[in-house]
């Protein structure tokens, strides 16, 4: 599940050239480029820089101070200082559109993946891509305006300098095409350790997930907490040191422009006079250029590392959405609560089967669960009970629509639950699974299940501890039973056709568990709910009308626990 810090990038490779023009493709669509001002004030900012050059010429050549050059410049100087705020702020506005949109995008495809993924998939990897790696693209997006700017300008400079001096604007339009093709030599060894460094960092974000989980076991061992800080420590090590050699390479192709531009100043100041006999006037006009050029020369060259940074980062991105793309559940408008509204008079599952496995398993690895044979009816109150590793949450997940099965179908009311139905099937379930998440605030929740919440609170013996305050909990800070009795409180609340209980009562108290089983369970079946509860409590068989046992992910027995039984292999 875990990818190596050092491993090659997976998916589609491109050559330096399509890298650039697919990242700059992808920032003008997601940043919604053309409808921004900020390419207008940069054009703008561009323009009133080279009036600034040809005016600060003008007044070099001439033996007179012209009022009309003065003008010029004067205005070139404030519009310039304009524009280039304009800019700056529009171009904040575009990091922060294109972030925008990529953390939404990403968060919705996260939202509309099969939940087999993130099993499959290490929570530091994802964690790093919606951060980290958008913040890289979508700074990106301010150093393409930056460079935008530039090249006018440059493109502006260089014809200037051939009218001025054709082998000065021929040594300079040189030493661009030089300094480029040093960041195209180092850009892909770069690039290499920069998406290696990436891939640390996602290990690190695992290993920083198991000290916030895991504190309680770390406490309990120094050696485990010591072991854990080592390998954190390595991790931290191995990114630095990719990220330095990354840096290196970077630094090379800067360093290579840079070393173009020096050479290219000391040509027009040492060279131009004695190979082609120019005038002190037009060196000291050439040199004036030159020097307003090599900042923005300078910015292209310097921003070629930030895009390809962010090149890499484009690229682990695409990779993540091509993987959440292939995991998508179909999506049809579907209302899940006409769907739970509606109820349902039987569910059947027919031979359902799926296998557990993870990559490279092999076959003795293997877990299949199944076949399933079982028929649920409204108001009754089923217990399934088995070893661990029997297959009962395995189940769970299968019957709730969480997995797909490989094999075999389920049934709704006689009519087989597809891709396209399987959210309204979904809606009939409300569940409080072994391990649940508690959200802060009321998601989903119309005001009359919200409204039920509070009464629910006090009937689970939370009402002292907990409050809901516009749409949210007044506070999480309490023990794990409390925790699992809150979860069941909104279960409660939301009044779904069927209601799964996967291992509530382990971590209740005598009093709660008789709760529990003697009150709540029998008035939800009184109530009309299907209710499905993994219980290991043997004692409390009895309380239920149906015990289904499961063993090696099979249903060895389905016994009707009010004189009735059927046994099923």
């Amino acid at each position: 599940m875990s990818e190596t810090a050092d491993e090659p990038a997976g998916g589609r490779q491109d050559n330096g050239a399509g890298s650039l023009f697919s990242l700059f493709g992808f920032l003008v669509r997601d940043g919604n480029l053309l409808r921004s001002p900020v390419l207008v004030y940069a054009v703008l900012a561009s323009v009133t820089r080279s009036g600034m050059i040809f005016a600060i010429n003008a007044l070099a050549a001439s033996t007179a101070i012209a009022a009309g050059n003065v003008a010029l410049l004067a205005v070139s100087i404030v519009t310039t200082l304009i524009f280039s705020h304009f800019a700056r702020v529009a171009s904040f506005q575009l990091v922060e559109t294109t972030k925008r949109r990529l953390r939404i995008r990403l968060s919705q495809q996260l939202l509309d993946t099969r939940a087999d993924f993130f099993a499959r998939h290490d929570q530091g990897k994802i964690y790093s891509i919606v951060t980290h790696e958008v913040n890289q693209i979508s700074h990106a997006s301010v150093n393409f305006i930056q460079s935008i700017e530039a090249m006018l300008l440059i493109a502006f400079c260089i014809p200037y300098l051939f009218y001025l001096s054709w082998p000065s604007g021929l040594a300079t339009l040189l030493a661009v095409l030089f300094g480029s093709a040093g960041y195209v030599l180092a850009q892909k060894p770069a690039q290499v350790s920069a998406e290696a460094a990436s891939r640390a960092e996602w290990q690190f974000f695992d290993r920083i997930n198991d000290v916030l989980r895991g504190f309680k076991e770390l406490r309990l061992r120094s050696r485990r907490k010591d072991d854990l800080q080592g390998d954190i420590a390595d991790l931290a090590t191995r990114e630095r040191a990719l990220k330095i050699k990354a840096e290196r390479f970077f630094s090379l192709g800067q360093v290579a422009a840079q070393g173009v531009m020096m050479g290219l100043l000391c040509m027009i100041v040492v060279g131009l006079p004695l190979l082609a006999s120019v005038e002190t006037a037009t060196v000291l006009q050439v040199l004036t250029v030159v020097l307003l050029t090599y900042g923005p020369v300078e910015t292209v060259m310097g921003n070629l590392a930030s895009f390809s940074r962010a090149v890499v980062a484009r690229r682990l991105i695409g990779a993540l959405e091509r993987e959440l793309e292939a995991d998508a559940e179909l999506r049809r408008p579907s209302d899940s609560s006409a769907r739970a509204n509606a109820g349902f008079s039987r569910i059947e599952l027919k031979g359902v089967t799926t296998t557990l496995s993870s990559p490279g398993s092999r076959d003795a690895e293997r877990f299949i669960v199944g076949p399933l044979d079982l028929v649920l009816e409204p108001g009754e109150v089923v217990f399934v009970c088995g070893g661990n590793g029997a297959g009962k949450s395995t189940f769970i997940s299968l019957l709730t629509g969480l997995r797909a099965p490989d094999s075999g179908q389920i049934l709704l009311d006689g009519v087989a639950v597809t891709p396209e139905t399987l959210d309204g099937y979904r809606g009939l379930f409300s569940a409080v699974f072994s391990e649940f998440h508690l959200f802060p605030r009321l998601y989903g929740l119309d005001e009359d299940e919200c409204e039920r919440v509070s009464p629910n609170l006090a009937r689970l013996d939370l009402g002292h501890r907990v409050r809901v305050e516009d749409g949210a909990f007044s506070t999480l800070a309490l023990s794990s039973g409390q925790k699992r009795r809150l979860a069941l409180s909104i279960t409660m609340a939301e009044r779904r056709p069927i209601i799964v209980l996967d291992e509530f009562a382990a971590d209740q108290d005598p009093a709660h568990r008789a709760l529990y089983y003697d009150v709540l369970v029998p008035q939800m079946a009184r109530d009309g709910h299907l209710v499905i509860a993994v219980t290991h409590d043997e004692h409390c068989f009895d309380k239920c009308d149906r015990l289904i046992r499961m063993e090696q992910g099979r249903i060895v027995s389905d016994i009707r626990m009010n004189g009735g039984a059927r046994a099923s292999g």
